[in-house]
């Protein structure tokens, strides 16, 4: 049985901790189970599997002596549980920097330093910068290289936190540069890792409306009915126009570098939203 450390979703470590129980013994039912949790609804636990019920805290417990979690590990579920079930954004995220918090957690699942990464909208933005320009050791140029400006304190606190994740490296020269041309998203890492990230770059975009001038932004609303599939064709053909936006930036980077003249680059952030603002319909029969 995997340990439940190993999990983010505490529906998958239950499917796989109440399917090792019926492997070890075949009798061991849905009902059986139900009968040890007190729970008389039919269907309850196939509900909750689901994603259609919610744990609640006596079923918890119950779960946790049927499967015999220490007192740590009941701890770690009990977090899952808030973490999956978080009514708000910052009660999620305080979830799941407490599911970071413990060491039994393996660091390719749940990496503290990453999460920090996306914790903040100017550590990708500085990170950005140093292939502009790189850093020789003034934050507080640095700070006020940024729009909108930050601390200089803030400009030290990114240049660690890049530095620590090897996402920057120093030359013989003194000089820090990205140690890649970009960063991309791992394919273990779940909304956790970014969500406050995408979330100040949003708050970034409301702000740039008003503070930088029409002719340095470029800002559409757009309102529209699709289906599901135009949905989908509409998605694949904002993934093609990232990689599109990517391929510019690393041909241009190769283009241009520090004192080369006509070098106009800046560093840009892009958010491209699509949702719905309507509720789901089931699909019309027809006649």
């Amino acid at each position: 049985m995997t340990p439940i450390f190993h999990y983010t979703d505490y529906r998958a470590f239950l499917k796989d901790a109440l399917q090792a129980l019926k492997e070890k013994d075949p009798k061991i039912s849905q009902r059986w189970i139900q009968q040890r949790l007190a729970v008389k609804t039919s269907g309850w636990l196939a509900d909750l599997l689901a994603g259609r019920r919610k744990l609640g805290r006596p079923q918890l417990e119950a779960f946790s002596r049927l499967l015999n979690l220490s007192a740590r590990e009941e701890l770690y579920f009990q977090t899952l549980v808030d973490y999956v079930h978080a009514p708000t954004a910052p009660t999620r995220n305080r979830a799941f920097e407490k599911l970071a918090s413990f060491h039994e957690v393996p660091r390719d699942l749940i990496d503290p330093d990453r999460f920090e990464y996306f914790s903040k909208w100017y550590y990708g933005a500085i990170r950005e910068f140093l292939l502009i320009e790189p850093f020789r050791g003034d934050h507080a140029k640095l700070a006020r290289s940024l729009r909108p400006p930050i601390t200089p304190a803030q400009a030290k606190d990114a240049i660690a936190v890049l530095e620590r994740l090897g996402m920057v490296k120093r030359f013989a020269s003194g000089e820090l540069r990205p140690s890649v041309e970009h960063v991309k998203k791992l394919p273990h890492f779940g909304p956790e890792h970014y969500y406050r990230y995408i979330r100040s770059q949003m708050e970034l975009g409301i702000d740039a409306v008003e503070r930088i001038p029409k002719d340095e932004r470029d800002v559409s609303a757009l309102t529209l009915v699709l289906s599901e599939e135009g949905f989908r064709i509409f998605r694949q053909e904002l993934k093609e126009l990232r990689s599109r936006m990517v391929q510019i930036s690393e041909s241009e980077n190769k283009k241009f570098w520090t004192g080369v003249t006509g070098d106009s680059r800046r560093v840009y952030q892009s958010v491209l939203q699509v949702f719905p603002v309507s509720q789901h319909r089931p699909p019309r029969e027809t006649p």
